[in-house]
C-alpha cells in the first residue's frame, strides 16, 4: 500500500509554522496526515490528557503515513512525578518505541518537590532517545512563571528539542495566555541564550491548549511561534480527529500574515 502523503490542505508554506496534531488512535493519525498535519503526537486516552500508546501502533502508522510520529511516554495521569518503578517502565517504553520506528518522543518529569524539573531523569531519557528529538510536554504548565528561567535552563541542559505549553497555568488556554507566550518565544529564550556560555540548542516553543482554527491565526500573529498543537477532535467525547478542523487549522496558518 502506498503511504499517505500530506493532503491538499498543505501548501508551499505548510512546514512553517508546523502543525502538530495529537492523535489518540490509528484512524485519527491517518486522517490528520491526509488533512495537512506536519507531525503526529501519538498517545491514548484523551480524558487523561494523553498516555503512552501501544508501540505496535507506531509501527503500523509508520507503514501508512510519511509525516513524523512522536510517541508520548507517560505511564499514568496521577502526576508528572514518577516512582523508580514508573521510570523503569518509561525506559522500557522508549526502547519499544525505538524498535517500532518512532521519530521522536514526548514526555516530562517533575521532581517530587515540584515545581522543578527532574534534570537527571529527563536527561537520561533524552540520551536513550538515540538522537531523536524530544518534547517536554505540558508538565511545563505546572511551573509558575516566576520559575520559568530556571525551568528553561534545566530543559536546555536535558537536551529537549521543544516545549509544549499553553503559556500559563495548567487548565488555561493558549489564547488566554498569549502575552506570556509572546514573552516566552521572544524574550525568555533570547535572554537565556545570552546567558549561556556554551552552544546548547534552544528548544522551540510548541503552542498548545485550546488551539483551534478559530484562534490559531491570532496566536500565530501574536507569537510567531514555530509550531502549534491541537487535538482537532470532532467532539471531546469522541477521540476522533476532525479532517475539516485539521484542514482549517492548516489553512488559517498558511494565510495568516
Amino acid at each position: 500500500m502506498e503511504k499517505i502523503q500530506p493532503g491538499s490542505a498543505s501548501s508551499k508554506n505548510a512546514t512553517w509554522p508546523l502543525l502538530e496534531i495529537a492523535c489518540f488512535n490509528e484512524e485519527s493519525a491517518i486522517i490528520a496526515a491526509r488533512a495537512g498535519a506536519g507531525r503526529i503526537e501519538l498517545c491514548r486516552d484523551y480524558a487523561s490528557g494523553g498516555l503512552s500508546p501501544e508501540p505496535e501502533t507506531v509501527a503500523t502508522l509508520k507503514s501508512l503515513i510519511t509525516i513524523p510520529i512522536y510517541a508520548m511516554i507517560r505511564p499514568h495521569a496521577e502526576s508528572f512525578y514518577y516512582s523508580d518503578t514508573d521510570f523503569e517502565a518509561m525506559k522500557r517504553t522508549m526502547h519499544s518505541f525505538l524498535e517500532n520506528g518512532a521519530d521522536g518522543f514526548v514526555f516530562g518529569i517533575l521532581a517530587q518537590d515540584a515545581p522543578r524539573i527532574d534534570v537527571a531523569r529527563n536527561k537520561e531519557l533524552v540520551e536513550l532517545a538515540q538522537g531523536r528529538p524530544c518534547t517536554f510536554h505540558r508538565a511545563f504548565d505546572l511551573i509558575p512563571e516566576s520559575h520559568w528561567d530556571t525551568a528553561l535552563a534545566d530543559i536546555v541542559e536535558c537536551g529537549f528539542a521543544s516545549i509544549l505549553t499553553n503559556g500559563g497555568p495548567s487548565g488555561r488556554t493558549a489564547i488566554e495566555c498569549v502575552d506570556q507566550l509572546d514573552s516566552l518565544v521572544h524574550e525568555r529564550l533570547e535572554q537565556l541564550k545570552k546567558r549561556m556560555e556554551d552552544h546548547h540548542r534552544l528548544p522551540q516553543i510548541i503552542v498548545g491548549g485550546g488551539v483551534r482554527a478559530t484562534n490559531v491565526g491570532t496566536l500565530w500573529q501574536r507569537t510567531r511561534a514555530p509550531a502549534f498543537h491541537s487535538a482537532a477532535l470532532t467532539q471531546s467525547s469522541v477521540e476522533l480527529v476532525s479532517e475539516v478542523e485539521v484542514e482549517a487549522l492548516r489553512a488559517a496558518l498558511d494565510k495568516a500574515p
